[in-house]
């Protein structure tokens, strides 16, 4: 074939990586600029061959024995590789070859995205095991709850023994003390026994610093681009084929291997690719064609600032192709007129009309003027449905990125938190709860790290600073790499067992049960009416008839006249002749 003609060889994640065939192990690794590269096991030194696109391969024989192995590249310093499935012994150990497949089955439970109702926890302090098999223990508790998904924080392998995962540096490989690849397996197999689909939380925007080794290897970062958590991935400069196969088929090994029914994509807004193909676009595409005729259809879910419709367009209309994103106008709509904050991004809401705009579209900046960021924000296009938005009352960020890492129950007060989550939960949109908001934990959900570099740690508290510096850092503020943080941000599930907690869960199941019997999600969308921080969400075609759901997202009290009917569900509110009188942050369900 003529060189014009050349294309990058068609990889998939079985290229990345080792891989146990027959009776030897496949070593494969990219770094185009080395000279000489050799993958170590014990005392065994197995010289690769490089091919023209800079890929190294090498074999070895193996009779069942546990494989771990470094690289070494041009004689230097062994280093972990890249494509790990496994550190046993963290970011700074050997890597660990996995045979594959893993024991079980390939069931799956495709999520479907207009009944959803999705629940992120992270696994560290989720349970006190903070293992997947502690997971694994509490599903009951969710299946009462009512949910269909968990999302699971980030799990790839980081620094140390917690971490709310984004600092991920090993992108294939299981984070040893949540557990191991079969155990993960067995999680996703467990869930799906009990109709459950999982989503995992994946990071294709940087690299951690702690054991990032991806430098040493090649050009996996870009010299153009930074995020504000380090450089930018290389997906649009020179040698970039390989880096947008490598996390390509990363997203396709998780959905593959441990059998995930979905992804969420961390802050798509850190993405930066000027290819004729954004990465996402391309990501989307592989993973359709990719499980195309197995009747599994993962769900991929993007988190995005950017207000962009494009971002969950098909390609027929100039769109990326995600499934659904997050929609933070939502969440800070509804909690700045709830509790009247107005620090950092916070000033940019509070207004009675902005509740509304979120209930009729979601996104509320639409191309308009941001006083917060000092530029037009969005852009408006109408072109999308009710469940390609996932709303939230609480989730990591909106707790862990705020003063005191405190949930709304701690500084709003449980009527308020009640009244804001019911107006997720009975949006026209995908509702996702973030873990122990459905008994009222107070417990906060601290920004965590564990390091054994002291000087690195005293930069993450600096950094953590001075990216949020837009808000009060209370003195009770706890150092990221203080145990204190870890500790106290697992969920105490004793809460769940005192009368308060059994009465907030039952009111979080109600409101649940009403959601699946109201069919939101499915094209729905309400009259809204607005009067000061009375909200009224009027659903007028449900296979229930006509529902009238009242929010008041102040103290005051109001009187609603005209709302009579079925009471479905009431909190903070009692009968007045004809209507409703509801005391602060009360919340009422009605059928016409």
């Amino acid at each position: 074939m003529s060189e014009w003609k050349k294309n990058f060889p068609s990889i998939t994640y079985h290229d990345i990586g080792p891989i146990i065939r027959g009776s030897e192990v496949i070593f494969r690794t990219w770094a185009p600029f080395a000279t000489g590269l050799e993958f170590i096991s014990g005392k065994r030194r197995i010289i690769a061959s490089k091919d023209e696109f800079g890929i190294w391969e090498a074999h070895m024989p193996w009779n069942g024995e546990t494989v771990d192995y470094v690289i070494s590249i041009n004689g230097g310093a062994p280093l972990p590789d890249p494509a790990s499935r496994y550190q046993p012994n963290g970011v700074f150990g050997h890597s660990r070859v996995i045979q594959y497949p893993l024991p079980g089955n390939t069931e799956f439970v495709n999520l479907h995205m207009p009944s959803a109702i999705i629940y992120e926890l992270h696994t560290g302090t989720f349970t006190p095991q903070g293992t997947f098999a502690g997971i694994g223990e509490r599903l009951e508790h969710l299946t009462d709850l009512g949910v269909s998904a968990i999302e699971l924080m980030p799990v790839s392998q980081f620094e140390g023994r917690w971490n709310w995962g984004y600092d991920g540096v090993f992108p294939y490989a299981v984070h040893n003390t949540y557990g191991t690849p079969g155990d993960l397996r067995e999680l996703v197999e467990r869930c799906h026994s009990m109709n459950l689909s999982v989503i995992l939380d994946v990071v294709y925007n940087h690299i951690g610093p702690r054991g990032n080794i991806f430098a040493a290897f090649g050009p996996f970062f870009s010299n153009r681009y930074m995020t504000p958590w380090g450089a930018s991935l290389n997906f649009d400069g020179e040698w970039s084929d390989y880096v947008r196969s490598f996390f390509i088929q990363n997203a396709i090994f998780w959905l593959d291997v441990y059998g995930f029914d979905g992804l969420r994509l961390d802050a798509i807004h850190g993405i930066v690719d000027n290819s004729p193909m954004h990465f996402l676009a391309e990501l989307t595409r592989t993973i359709k064609k990719h499980f195309a005729g197995t009747g599994k259809r993962p769900v991929i879910i993007g988190e995005s600032d950017m207000n962009n419709p494009r971002v969950i367009q098909g390609p027929e209309m100039g769109g990326y192709g995600l499934d659904a994103q997050w929609c933070d106008d939502f969440h800070h709509s509804v909690h700045a007129l709830a509790t009247g904050e107005k620090q950092g991004y916070y000033m940019d809401y509070g207004e009675p009309e902005q509740v509304a705009e979120a209930f009729r579209h979601g996104f509320v900046y639409s191309c308009i003027y941001s006083c917060f960021l000092h530029r037009t924000r969005g852009y408006r296009d109408r072109r999308y449905r009710n469940d390609q938005l996932v709303v939230f009352a609480q989730d990591h960020d909106q707790v862990g990125n705020r003063p005191g890492s405190k949930r709304p129950t701690s500084y709003a007060g449980m009527d308020a938190s009640m009244a804001m989550a019911a107006g997720a939960i009975l949006s026209p949109y995908v509702p996702m709860l973030f873990m122990g908001e459905e008994f009222g934990t107070i417990s906060p959900f601290w920004f965590f790290i564990d390091t054994s570099d002291r000087s690195f740690a005293s930069a993450v508290d600096k950094g953590r600073k001075e990216e949020f510096n837009y808000l009060d850092w209370v003195e009770d503020h706890i150092a990221p790499s203080d145990p204190r943080a870890f500790m106290e941000s697992r969920i105490p599930w004793h809460d769940l067992h005192s009368s308060k907690g059994q009465k907030i869960f039952g009111e979080y199941r109600k409101l649940i049960s009403i959601r699946r019997s109201m069919k939101l999600g499915k094209g729905i969308r309400p009259v809204v009416r607005i009067d000061g921080a009375l909200v009224t969400a009027t659903y007028l075609d449900t296979p229930m008839g006509v529902i009238q759901c009242a929010f008041n997202l102040s103290e005051k009290q109001v009187n609603i006249p005209d709302m009579h009917g079925r009471i479905l569900f009431s909190r903070n509110c009692e009968n007045e002749g004809n209507g409703i009188i509801m005391e602060s942050y009360g919340v009422a369900v009605i059928q016409k």
